[in-house]
């Protein structure tokens, strides 16, 4: 019998006249169990990196100490009573998350300080590897907004890179190259996808240079020295006009080379964008594409 039927077994009356601590324990098992039977998300796996490096591995909700970060987004969704959880995350799960790890933590939540010094490194490097690319602003020109929300992310490939490069013996050189795609089909950790071809298209480039990057403190002047470690283009990156109909445009890339290469950051659209033959050439505004490391 698993855990969920047991407590599902007891009646009411019968967990109050439970010592706390074993309803409390039972309780957990319950919850650690239905969320290991769930299918997570890339979005979710991202967040609770990123929670776990700010936080700690733990959190408390409510009266449930030191619980996961995937089991404490359950509990204040969906309540402490697991036979109503869902068997599947939904987007408004993930929606709800990223507005947690953006400040709008949920009532009932305690943070644990984190007090394993080699745990925070280890969680500080899976932030780290972890970078969220958030399309703000106004957006391509003359198209609606283009903002890319969920399920962004570094590749395996830069991701495999910048561990190397920090712990090991095999260094990572700067791309000379940085090249920005648009897709009609997703790309993943590996890469793949299906980018935007014919009609007059072509990556645009914003390669490494002060000039081309704001650093995290606003501007192209100096090091980043800011605090919220996101970076965005100094100015506007234009596609070329379209001459054919580009489709429903989904997911974007940045990539180490205007054709070919190595994918480093992908990231799919809130709301998918169709460009036809004859729209205005689609234009990112300066400092409409964000990068944010944390």
């Amino acid at each position: 019998m698993s855990y969920k039927q047991m407590l599902m077994g007891l009646s009411s009356e019968t967990q109050a006249g439970m010592p706390y601590e074993d309803l409390c324990a039972m309780r957990g098992a319950a919850y650690l169990e239905h969320a290991g039977g769930m299918e997570l998300p890339t979005r979710l796996k991202e967040w609770a990196a990123i929670m776990q490096a700010r936080y700690g591995r733990k959190v408390k909700v409510w009266h449930m100490v030191h619980t996961s970060w995937v089991v404490a987004l359950l509990v204040v969704r969906y309540g402490e009573a697991v036979e109503y959880w869902p068997a599947s995350f939904s987007d408004d799960d993930v929606r709800r998350a990223v507005e947690w790890e953006q400040g709008k933590t949920p009532v009932g939540v305690v943070y644990i300080p984190q007090t394993d010094g080699l745990q925070l490194a280890c969680w500080a490097l899976a932030a780290l590897c972890i970078a969220v690319a958030v399309i703000t602003g106004s957006g391509l020109a003359g198209l609606a907004a283009f903002p890319f929300l969920l399920g962004t992310a570094m590749t395996d490939y830069l991701e495999n890179k910048l561990a190397d490069h920090l712990f090991r013996t095999t260094t990572f050189t700067q791309p000379t190259t940085i090249a920005i795609a648009l897709y009609t089909a997703a790309p993943g950790e590996t890469g793949g996808g299906t980018e935007v071809s014919g009609g007059s298209y072509a990556r645009v480039s914003n390669n490494p240079a002060n000039a081309n990057w704001n650093g995290t403190h606003g501007n192209t002047t100096g090091a980043s020295s800011g605090t919220g470690g996101q970076v965005s283009n100094a100015g506007a990156l234009t596609f070329p006009a379209p001459s054919a109909n580009w489709g429903s445009v989904t997911h974007f890339a940045i990539l180490d080379a205007t054709s070919g290469g190595n994918m480093l950051i992908y990231g799919a659209l809130t709301t998918a964008k169709t460009v036809n033959n004859g729209d205005p050439a689609p234009s990112f505004q300066a400092a409409a594409l964000t990068v944010t490391f944390a």
